[in-house]
């Protein structure tokens, strides 16, 4: 097995995103404002308590409240063409707008201040500059991201140039400014892969901080060229440089400094099976403990890091039990995320699935088949959890049972680190006890070795007798409720791992019961993505018939293939697929078996999650009780083609008022420039079905790069859609046509197809049915007549969460 390296994302330096004073109590003449201001000194003390308002809402991460109070000052300030309050109030909204999550609408906020301070080459114009860089990284954007931060970097090395001659202590912290921006730098080639540009900016900013003599910043510059090494693969030269920051935090007392230092040593040694990482982690497993690092989630990667370790040592078993804690800890961490600034919650998603699939893959290989399906469903919350940035997605989750043998082992180990933790604060301090502890370390050290050994011996002996001995029972059987809901139907997970694919499926078994069957198949990670791009491209090519059916059959071999003896003859009606990674842009009902495709043997649907998934709300069995609001779009726009069809497409599902044989269910119809947000909000109530037949795409990456095509051209923000939770109660399902999804690389989790579906389901709606790339205008039209007309045999499935078809 190639063991994962996970790494404590590479150290950024927050760049002066704070402009809000110090939490004050809140005077009472902040609780109500003039309404009438009748002077200009009037309205600018309005304008000025507004702006202080705001101030106080943002501290109480009261962002929306904030927003408000700080728009109107800003209207005020703009009309007395106070430059200054203008500026401030812009400045504030931008960080709102990032505490929210909106990068693009903090970006616009910025681009203002920016207007106003470009070309006076002052700090101002340099903190504005790598605000607006700090966010093109944040959404991906690095080309934009570099060129805003090396203007904000040519600025201010202007600065202390002339600062060095008239102002000797803010020229030292123009160059601490400078050294931050060089970091950063390094730090977006880095994420770019492009490794000798990181250096070179590293280098850089070693140059400077050898001028400024800030060891803070040195030792921040050493671990990064410890990480950038390490990720070249010369561990050697990674190792070293990583062992002079661990120096050097501890000559200054940079307790986070050594805690990063350690645990990407550790990281680094795990990599390359080397049984000394071991002490390296269990020591920045002390000091995370120490400083309370919980929102940097360094003991959740470095818990992880022993898992893998001990899965490089052919150790599953004591792998599996901190994988458990490292995933039991993330979810913990979930619960309080929100709360944390935007940078760290990026950095804290980085490396979490990896951990997931790392431990189902372990509990499968092990027959620990309930666990794994257990691992799988927090899987998927966690996958839309980072996409949506929502730290709530999926409702609360418990994390994975412990049995009592696990819980054991785990406490032990945790008297070893308690111990340890006593151990470095005597070292810190130079304490007389110092020999006689390290004496106690180590006599624990080698009682807890024999007590893994023992655990190992016990753990196998009593697997044999009780195959159901790490299964405990607070573990929900979620997959249950999914295969008995329909008769005949089987739920299958496919798991996309680097080396291998593993599936795992579950039949019913009596009344209410579930059997678990394991899989494999030797394709990696990178030979799955090149298939699926290659059948993507196929769909889109009306005339290559022959060449796509031979590609789904290649594909139909790799994930059904190995199920034939489960499903095949056997009264199997349904597949119900819970898909993971590039899986995801596969319409699973286009694979071809030689002579059959999929759906035309079995009912296809995909779910989200089964734990998600409402199996008991069903549409109404008479038409006349199933009210429908279609809305549609059939001009053309910049970048988008006339939908001619679409009037007809809309035609043919709602019935017209006072005109017999139109249409097949009663409801609204708005076309075109009828189609506005407004319009959907307004007629959702009673409507147990909404169609939306226009463009949108799903886009790999951030959310909100994902939209629809309303009919005045303007796109239906996925911000928009989010508000329409409180009008949807009635709505069961959402049928959005005409709409493609951009194919990922090979390391996209295909996330954004469930991504769009989940925020109409979070609003109320029980299923949402999506295309997945596009589809001639004419043949997207047919086919929803035919999928409405043949109502009756579709809608009994449409309790699953999400259907993808052609």
């Amino acid at each position: 097995m190639s063991l994962r390296l996970r790494l404590i994302s590479w150290l950024t330096s927050p760049l002066l995103l704070t402009l809000i004073p110090s939490l004050l109590p809140i005077p009472s003449y902040l609780l109500s404002t003039t309404a009438q201001a009748q002077t200009s000194q009037d309205q600018k003390t309005e304008a000025d308590k507004l702006l202080e308002q705001g101030n106080q809402q943002f501290q109480r991460s009261q962002y929306k409240d904030a927003i408000q109070s700080w728009q109107q000052a800003l209207v005020i300030y703009q009309q007395l063409k106070d430059r200054k309050g203008e500026t401030n109030s812009l400045n504030n909204l931008g960080n709102a707008y990032n505490q929210l999550g909106q990068y693009p609408k903090a970006i616009e906020f910025y681009q203002q201040v920016l207007t106003i301070v470009q070309g006076q080459e002052s700090f101002s114009e340099v903190e504005t500059l790598s605000k607006i860089g700090l966010l093109y990284k944040q959404l991906g954007q690095y080309t934009k991201a570099v060129y805003f931060y090396e203007k904000s970097l040519s600025i201010s090395q202007h600065l202390s140039d002339f600062l060095s001659r008239s102002n000797p202590i803010t020229f030292y912290e123009s160059l601490s400014l400078q050294i931050r921006l060089q970091i950063d730098i390094g730090n977006i080639y880095a994420d770019l892969g492009d490794y000798a540009k990181a250096i070179q900016s590293f280098e850089q900013s070693l140059d400077i901080s050898n001028i400024h003599g800030n060891q803070k910043q040195r030792q921040q510059i050493i671990i990064n060229f410890g990480k950038v090494y390490a990720a070249i693969g010369d561990y050697i030269k990674a190792f070293e440089y990583l062992q002079q920051s661990l120096k050097l935090a501890r000559e200054i007392g940079d307790r986070q400094g050594e805690l990063e230092a350690l645990a990407t040593q550790g990281s680094i040694l795990a990599l390359t099976g080397n049984t000394k990482g071991l002490n390296s982690l269990q020591q920045s497993l002390l000091i995370a403990r120490a400083v309370g690092d919980k929102k940097y989630s360094t003991e959740k990667v470095t818990l992880s890091n022993i898992g893998s370790l001990f899965q490089e040592l052919k150790k599953p078993k004591l792998a599996i039990i901190f994988y458990k804690k490292s995933v039991n800890l993330t979810e913990a961490i979930r619960k309080d995320l929100q709360t944390l600034p935007r940078d760290q919650q990026e950095s804290y998603t980085q490396t979490v699935a990896d951990t997931y699939r790392s431990l189902a893959d372990l509990l499968i290989s092990q027959g620990r088949v309930l666990e794994a399906q257990q691992v799988l469903e927090l899987l998927k919350i966690q996958e839309l959890r980072d996409f949506t940035r929502n730290a709530r997605a999926g409702g609360e989750t418990a994390g994975i049972a412990l049995s009592r043998i696990e819980e054991d082992i785990l406490n032990k180990y945790g008297t070893l680190i308690v111990f340890g933790l006593k151990l470095y604060e005597c070292e810190q301090q130079k304490c007389n006890s110092l020999s006689q502890l390290r004496d106690q370390l180590d006599t624990l050290t080698q009682q807890f070795n024999q007590d893994t050994n023992t655990f190992r011996k016990t753990l196998q002996e009593r697997l044999a007798k009780d195959p159901a001995l790490l299964e405990p029972e607070q573990v929900r059987n979620t997959a249950a409720k999914i295969v008995t809901a329909e008769p005949d139907t089987i739920l299958v997970y496919p798991l996309v791992l680097k080396d291998k694919i593993r599936i795992l499926l579950a039949t019913r078994a009596g009344e209410k019961g579930v059997v678990f069957r394991t899989f494999e198949t030797p394709v990696n990670q990178q030979q799955l993505w090149n298939k699926v791009s290659q059948f993507r491209t196929q769909l889109s090519n009306p005339n290559g018939e022959k060449e796509l059916k031979a590609t789904s059959q290649e594909l139909y071999n790799w994930l059904i293939k190995p199920l034939e003896g489960e499903i095949k003859d056997k009264n199997v009606r349904n597949l119900v697929f819970s898909l993971d990674r590039s899986t995801r842009y596969i319409p699973m009902a286009a694979l071809f078996d030689g002579k059959q495709y999929l759906i035309e043997r079995y009912g296809i649907s995909t779910i989200l999650n089964a734990g998600l998934t409402d199996v008991k709300d069903r549409l109404p069995s008479k038409k006349q009780d199933i009210k429908v609001l279609a809305m549609g779009v059939s001009k053309a726009f910049p970048g988008f083609n006339a939908l001619s069809n679409v009037p007809i497409e809309l035609a043919n599902i709602v019935q017209q008022s006072g005109k017999e044989n139109t249409g097949i269910f009663p409801g609204s119809e708005f076309l075109d420039e009828a189609f506005i947000f407004r319009t959907l909000r307004d007629n959702l109530s009673g409507n147990r079905v909404l169609h939306i037949a226009t463009h949108g795409k799903f886009e790999s990456g951030r959310p909100e790069n994902s939209f629809l095509l309303s009919g005045t051209g303007d796109k239906l923000t996925v911000e928009q859609i989010q508000t329409l939770q409180n009008y949807m109660k009635d709505t069961h399902l959402v049928v959005l046509s005409a709409c493609e999804t951009a194919l990922g690389g090979v390391d996209a989790d295909g996330i954004e197809m469930s991504g769009i579906s989940f925020y109409f389901l979070t609003n109320g709606a029980k299923a949402v049915i999506a295309s997945l790339w596009l589809v001639n205008d004419a043949s997207t039209s047919q086919l929803m007549q035919q999928f409405y007309q043949n109502r009756h045999r579709v809608f009994c499935w449409t309790h699953i969460r999400t259907i993808s078809f052609k």
